[in-house]
């Protein structure tokens, strides 16, 4: 999708910005293999509620995780407006249901804030942190606790 122009140096990091519910959250664009419509979906029986099933990417079988769940939020009805965020991890192609997709974002690093204190530890495990962007507020997503946490 884009490509990060720099990170940690003082320079600013692309984000790809996208919906989740009523949330606006981001992932380093630099992680994002490629950004697709919303296939139809093999459901893949025992999985978790947050696995919405597998999808055939060029050859490739992709387990497509429902980021809203994922993030401990309610499920959503997906229309034409549902992506998919392709991620690589650990050598395999994993697919994040998102709502919608927004902008790519330029983030200076001065504009990176803490967690707010309120969130559980529960919570707070898949953020890096929030930043200001656009006049809103956006939530700055942890590709890797995202895909490693339990079982995906």
């Amino acid at each position: 999708m884009a490509q990060t122009t720099a990170s940690g140096n003082g320079q600013e990091i692309l984000f790809a910005a996208f919906s989740v519910r009523d949330g606006r959250y981001a992932l380093d664009a630099a992680g994002i293999q490629e950004v697709i419509r919303l296939p139809p979906l093999t459901r893949v029986r025992h999985a978790t509620a947050e696995v919405a099933g597998i999808m055939n990417l060029r050859g490739k079988i992709v387990t497509v995780v429902d980021l809203g769940l994922r993030l401990g939020l309610p499920k959503a009805v997906h229309g034409n407006d549902s992506r998919v965020l392709i991620v690589e991890n650990r050598g395999e192609f994993i697919g994040l249901l998102v709502d919608r997709v927004d902008d790519v974002l330029e983030v200076q690093p001065d504009q990176w804030e803490p967690l707010p204190a309120n969130l559980s530890a529960g919570q707070a495990r898949f953020f890096k942190g929030v930043c200001r962007a656009n006049g809103r507020i956006i939530s700055i997503l942890d590709a890797d606790r995202i895909l490693t946490q339990g079982e995906v």
